[in-house]
Parts: structure tokens; sequence; C-alpha cells
């Protein structure tokens, strides 16, 4: 089945009516880590925290680091390893000095500022145009709905990629499947 085909009945098993002439547009923004890293350090230094703690397959933490932040690595590249989604309180209690960098625990004040970041550094894009958004912990696909409601963005998880495997403990699930068409590749 093409990524067209799938999004199609995706689309369909959500109630909504996809005309795709062509295949869709996949959005990939390489430097989304960055971007976000920028707007939580610049959160982190103004409410006097410690450093972050990041629950990561290892792009937030390495971006986070990369502007200066004392960073709790939780995941294959860090000191420590989690075999679950550890809840936002789990963690505070763990570590509460350090704010909570986790993909997909951001307060939602962070999440628009992301939204506005990302909507800068990308620039306009076509309204009514589907475009496939690789999806992890649903925290990307959810700021560029927010940053484009007139573009239809389709969350893509594929559980081939440590990247954007689909986990049932993530918090924005609920979310990412109510705004919009989701399109799940299991392994």
């Amino acid at each position: 089945m093409t990524l067209q085909e799938e999004i199609e009945t995706a689309g369909e098993a959500a109630g909504v009516r996809l005309c795709i002439d062509g295949e869709p547009t996949t959005l990939a923004i390489p430097k989304r880590k960055t971007i976000r890293a920028a707007v939580i350090e610049r959160y982190v230094r103004a409410a006097g925290y410690t450093g972050v703690v990041c629950f990561t397959c290892g792009n937030a933490a390495e971006a986070l680091r990369a502007l200066g932040l004392d960073v709790i690595e939780v995941g294959p590249n860090g000191g420590l390893e989690a075999r679950r989604w550890w809840k936002p309180a789990e963690i505070y209690h763990a570590w509460p000095t350090r704010f909570d960098a986790t993909s997909g625990h951001l307060p939602l004040p962070l999440m628009l500022q992301v939204a506005s970041a990302l909507q800068v550094h990308i620039g306009p894009l076509q309204p009514c145009r589907p475009y496939y958004v690789p999806t992890g912990s649903g925290e990307t696909v959810m700021c560029l709905h927010w940053a484009y409601p007139e573009c239809l963005f389709v969350a893509g998880y594929d559980d081939t990629c440590k990247y954007t495997t689909y986990c049932k403990e993530a918090p924005l699930n609920s979310l990412v499947e109510a705004s919009g068409v989701v399109v799940r590749r299991k392994a």
C-alpha cells in the first residue's frame, strides 16, 4: 500500500474524506529538536531550574546539551534507561529541581512557543494540502496543528524506527488522534 493509500484509508477510518492528488508531502524538519531546545533553554534559565531531565531516544537531550544545559538523559545514549513511559509526576518526584524536557511532556505555553518558532523556521505552507509528519511523542505534529490550523497534518508512526515508534502510554496520543489523521506502520 502506498503512503497516499494509507493516508486515505486512515482518513476514512477517522471520518475524513481525503482526495489526495499525488503523493503527500513528507514534512521533515531536521532542526525541530534544536528549535524546541532553544524554547526550553530560555524557559529553564528564566525559571531558575538547575537543569533538565529528558527521557529520549537521544536527539532531544543532545540538542539541549548543545545549548549548555545540564542534562540528565534517560535513554539509550544516557546513563539511565527506562523500561516504560514515566508520567510527569514520577519524573518530578525523582528530579524535583530539574525541568522535565521529555518530548510530549511540555506545558502548553511552551508548546505554543515551539509552534511559533517552527512556523518562523518553516515559513508558509499550502493550506488544505496533506502533510505527512513522522511522529513519536506527538509533540511536533500538535505544534504544527496550532501553527498552521488551515493545513492537514497526518501523524505518521512507524514502529520500525526508534524515533517514530508508537508508545501507548504517550500522554499526547488522544490529542493527536482527535486532531486529525493518523497512520501507523507496525513492525
